[in-house]
């Protein structure tokens, strides 16, 4: 991570997510996930969105992409943002009665590190949380629900892809900006990306499923078709992924698993660390593709390196904001 400031940190501030969090995310070879690795039991339960749980931290985000232990690294990286960092018009903001200003660094990336300052209107402004900004693509989405953090700083934000269907979650960082605009059933333009947890090529050409409700009904199927069989002879339900643009939910929201075919790849750096900046596009009957760039770095990927055309599994968690007016602006 970057080098300490001349300019000393300041030394108020909010103790960060992270030194309350320990980090849950072990990156295993390959840029697979031990710890989030689903067995095909578990596929019925992660397409209906099941057991999952609104995680109120940054210490996964932080941990994959600086590669430390986030607790050890947040001082510094306040230090630099406010000592080297920017900001734009649209990242400073009122809001009954209190002023806030996003200062984001570097400002020549679309992966930063960003430091939200808050106050009263007219007094000083202190450091509130540190949070990985991300430029996303836009995406015209329709806002379903909003789970602010207790801390009010920040939300998980639902939008509807189909009627009926599990919403899809993102974190917003820039919640304390949204807030008033993010009702129910109105449609914004957001801006989102995603951060990988872990990335690897596709490996499996189809999944193998033995239990749960899909696979009863393909039992009864498979049973009524073959009366004389019994139930120990039913073959394990297969299902071909192989082509397919597939995204389910993950153990938290706003976090997903994903398989996808990569459009393009770039690459970017957060100061010294590398990050590919990979984009991917899923298909949804009856509404435009959504477009997600997602910046997986050095730590995530390890020796695998993602190409355009190839397919990749992915775990990535998501995040997103009302677009910024303004673009011109320069950070």
């Amino acid at each position: 991570m970057p080098k300490k400031p001349k300019k000393a940190a300041p030394k108020t501030g909010p103790e960060d997510d992270s030194q309350k969090n320990r980090l849950t995310v072990r990156v295993a070879e390959s840029a697979a996930s031990e710890e989030r690795a689903l067995t095909p039991e578990d596929i019925e339960a992660v397409f209906k969105g099941k057991n999952r749980v609104h995680f109120e931290g940054l210490g996964d985000a932080w941990g994959v992409l600086t590669g430390q232990n986030p607790a050890a690294v947040m001082p510094q990286i306040m230090g630099t943002v406010l000592h080297a960092g920017g900001t734009r018009p649209p990242w400073q903001w009122k809001r009954r009665g209190r002023e806030y200003v996003v200062m984001a660094w570097p400002q020549d990336q679309p992966v930063r590190a960003a430091v939200l300052l808050a106050g009263d209107e007219g007094e000083k402004l202190r450091p509130v949380t540190v949070v990985p900004l991300l430029e996303g693509l836009p995406n015209d989405l329709t806002v379903e629900e909003v789970h602010p953090w207790e801390s009010g700083d920040g939300a998980n934000v639902a939008v509807n892809m189909i009627d009926g269907e599990n919403p899809m979650w993102f974190y917003d960082p820039l919640y304390r900006r949204d807030c008033d605009d993010l009702t129910p059933g109105v449609t914004h333009t957001f801006l989102l990306a995603g951060l990988a947890y872990g990335m690897r090529k596709a490996l499996l050409d189809e999944l193998t499923i033995t239990d749960g409700p899909r696979y009863e009904a393909h039992a009864r199927a498979w049973l009524a078709e073959n009366p004389e069989k019994k139930r120990l002879d039913v073959p394990p339900l297969k299902v071909r992924v192989a082509g397919r643009h597939i995204i389910m939910p993950g153990r938290n929201f706003c976090e997903y698993q994903m398989r996808a075919l990569v459009e393009d790849v770039q690459d970017v750096q957060l100061e010294n660390i590398p990050v590919k900046l990979v984009y991917l596009r899923f298909p949804f009957e009856g509404r435009e593709d959504v477009r997600l760039p997602v910046y997986a770095p050095k730590t995530v990927l390890g020796d695998f390196v993602p190409e355009a055309g190839k397919e990749v599994d992915a775990y990535v968690w998501l995040q997103g904001r009302i677009i910024d007016f303004e673009e011109d602006a320069n950070a």
